[in-house]
């Protein structure tokens, strides 16, 4: 399964001085950098956007078995429909648009996820009712 690296955001600023001869001391963020697996980004976001954490990944399971890119690093797509991208299996000709226009980037996984979430945050499972049969609810 593949890892991701994630930013944890709220470290606490560390100053480092700047040992050149300049005035100004420079200071570093210091952030704790953390990696993800595929369904611990899902746990993840799923709770920062309130949605049923378990649905979420049985979704992504059923859509994509837990993958954003094949073992050769391409961009996991639909056998039936290749306009669908990713872990969740977004359409482009339907998301494309307004995933970017929300700031989210389906082709990466982090965007992918985030995007299912907030889809699901607005319509449930409405989306991915093709693979119900799969998922079953």
């Amino acid at each position: 399964m593949s890892q991701l690296t994630s930013l944890v955001t709220g470290g606490s600023p560390v100053a480092i001085s700047n040992s050149s001869s300049s005035s100004v001391d420079q200071v570093t963020t210091v952030a704790e950098v953390r990696e993800y697996t595929v369904p611990e980004l899902i746990k993840e976001l799923s709770g920062y956007y309130g949605v049923d954490s378990t649905l979420a990944l049985d979704i992504a399971r059923c859509e994509s078995r837990l993958q954003q890119f094949r073992e050769d690093g391409t961009l996991v797509r639909g056998n039936k429909n290749p306009s669908d991208v990713g872990v969740f299996q977004i359409n482009e000709k339907y998301h494309l648009e307004r995933s970017k226009t929300l700031g989210f980037d389906i082709y990466t996984t982090i965007g992918n996820i985030e995007y299912a979430m907030w889809l699901m945050k607005q319509g449930g499972s409405r989306y991915w009712r093709w693979s119900q049969g799969c998922w079953g609810i």
